[in-house]
């Protein structure tokens, strides 16, 4: 391992503490914002939506458990009972939508139905593609018959944003340049894929590879190649911005031994943390289109990565460009993966 690739897992393995640039503390007030954020009924995205209600948000929570999105939400609520009286701060509002991101289908339905809730004068100014799984041995495939960490962690987010993307690019005409954004979740096991971040004819035939770390590894790499595609391809004044949230104490950890959590338990911190880094990818005026389009990568804490590996930035370019075209390649599949599903929606007048 290099000293640059020593560093980086090192400066992510244990970030400044309480370093982070963007708090709770100090959010501006995000009234008359509307915020999607998937999975947000635990772990850093129930600190992500119990954060943005506080600041006057209205959000829609996307995940595929009912009962734990009412009881997300109460809780939320609760907590700013009465922190927020005597303030003149407002709270926001929270919507649950049913995604289940298995079933392709049920992203279609949860985009159709936030459309439906919004209407044809609503926004979106930031979709949070944070909803995902850990690594898991043996993982069935999806409804649609995907590889399990493909299809959870990058085929229902890219349908999700590909159905939005009109609704988005809507919303970018009459807000700030570069506010309007979509965030989309890494993992510091970037810095640890095979080489090109996808390992060669993986996109081809998906059952050759079969080690649920690597599977769980080059989705996230994947996350960061269709985001940067996505930055480059769809110039609608979008920003597109990916990035390691870190580690943290969640229900994340459900499919692995206690012994196994017991063991890395010293290096999870609180939730609140990655809510922090999803925060700085969101508002800080540092994410710039410049930025995205350069594939710049961020890391948990508000900060940049220190420095890809050089086989990863060159799978941003195309081969004619002395690259691997990985990225590219990476995008057209999840394009070829979705297509079935992403048929225009319908805005109701």
């Amino acid at each position: 391992m290099s000293l640059a690739s020593f560093w980086a897992f090192w400066t992510q393995t244990y970030p400044p503490w309480y370093g982070a640039p963007l708090t709770e503390a100090c959010l501006p007030g995000q009234a008359g914002k509307v915020f999607i954020i998937t999975g947000g009924s635990s772990g850093i995205g129930y600190e992500l939506t119990r954060i943005l209600y506080g600041s006057g948000a209205k959000i829609y929570m996307l995940t595929r458990s009912e009962q734990n999105a009412i009881e997300a939400i109460s809780s939320i609520k609760a907590f700013y009972q009465d922190k927020n009286h005597g303030t003149g701060k407002q709270n926001g509002s929270i919507q649950f939508i049913y995604m289940d991101l298995v079933d392709l289908a049920t992203v279609r339905s949860a985009a159709q139905q936030f459309l439906n809730l919004e209407g044809p004068d609503g926004r979106l100014d930031v979709l949070f593609n944070n909803a995902g799984t850990a690594a898991r041995a043996k993982a069935p495939a999806t409804k649609q018959g995907h590889e399990y960490h493909y299809g959870t962690i990058v085929l229902g987010g890219f349908l999700l944003t590909q159905l939005l993307a009109p609704f988005l690019a809507k919303t970018a005409k009459c807000s700030p340049v570069g506010s309007v954004r979509v965030v989309w979740p890494a993992s510091i096991l970037v810095d640890a894929t095979p080489k090109t971040g996808i390992r060669e004819g993986f996109l081809t035939e998906t059952t050759t590879v079969t080690d649920e770390n690597e599977l769980y590894s080059s989705s996230k790499t994947a996350n960061w190649f269709v985001a940067y595609e996505s930055a480059n391809r769809n110039r609608d004044g979008v920003v597109h911005i990916a990035g390691n949230p870190g580690c943290y104490a969640t229900n994340i950890w459900r499919d692995f031994s206690v012994i196994f959590f017991l063991a890395i338990r010293i290096f999870l911190r609180h939730p609140v943390h990655g809510a922090e880094t999803y925060m700085f990818m969101a508002f800080s005026d540092d994410i710039t289109f410049d930025a995205a389009c350069a594939g710049r990568y961020v890391i948990n804490d508000g900060r940049w990565h220190p420095g890809q590996r050089q086989d990863l930035l060159l799978a941003l370019r195309k081969p004619e460009d002395g690259g691997s075209g990985r990225s590219s390649e990476c995008f057209d599949w999840c394009e070829s993966r979705i297509a079935e599903y992403a048929s225009p929606l319908y805005i109701a007048k």
